[in-house]
């Protein structure tokens, strides 16, 4: 798989991606966004690193409020 395009995405961009599979996953924990985003999507902790974010501070950053999955 080719990540290239990954690391040419703006921070905002990112975020907006993230943000985007959070409210259509319907939850913020770290294990069901790696468990059911979509095909193509990067793991989390791509996204953190992408980011230099820990898990919660790049959810935070996105600015969505979930209950979570139990």
């Amino acid at each position: 798989m080719n990540w290239g395009w990954f690391f040419l995405k703006s921070y905002e961009e990112t975020l907006e991606d993230l943000k985007k599979e959070l409210l259509r996953i319907g939850s913020t924990k770290q294990r069901d966004y790696d468990l059911l985003k979509k095909k193509g999507q990067v793991f989390s902790t791509a996204i953190c690193r992408r980011l230099k974010l820990s898990w919660p501070e790049a959810v935070e950053q996105t600015g969505v409020k979930l209950n979570k999955r139990v």
